[in-house]
């Protein structure tokens, strides 16, 4: 029986990181699109979009992980691969100006996955 309490499996915590994603366009192509995140975990990240992005659509991203205590200019990144799973609304309409999107990790570059374990551990033991 549930408890109706947190299903998620990873730790999911709020989060504001430079996400670069690569959204389909209708011609087959790509285009890079820099974004916000909301939060993140090691299983997924939610985030903020302008454009309405269709549920079940194959993301490529690319985080930006600050390094606490770090001054240097450069970020570790984090290249991954996603679908999404959510989008809110859930529907393409006039006059909305922001949509906000679940997308589930489906691939994670291990040294990128060890920046976000990181970070995300980081975060956790300053609360």
């Amino acid at each position: 029986m549930s408890d109706g309490g947190e299903k998620r499996k990873s730790q999911r915590i709020d989060a504001n990181l430079k996400v670069a994603v690569s959204l389909p366009q209708a011609d087959g192509s790509s285009k890079v699109t820099n974004l916000e995140s909301l939060n993140i975990s090691t299983s997924g990240i939610y985030f903020k979009s302008d454009h309405f992005i269709e549920p079940m659509t194959k993301l490529g991203m690319s985080l930006e992980l600050p390094v606490a205590g770090d001054d240097s200019t450069e970020s570790p990144e984090a290249k991954c691969e996603g679908i999404v799973v959510r989008v809110l609304p859930e529907f393409e309409a006039e006059g909305i100006s922001d949509y906000e999107v679940a997308v589930f990790f489906t691939h994670i570059d291990d040294k990128g996955l060890d920046y976000l374990e990181n970070h995300i551990a980081s975060i956790m033991a300053a609360s």
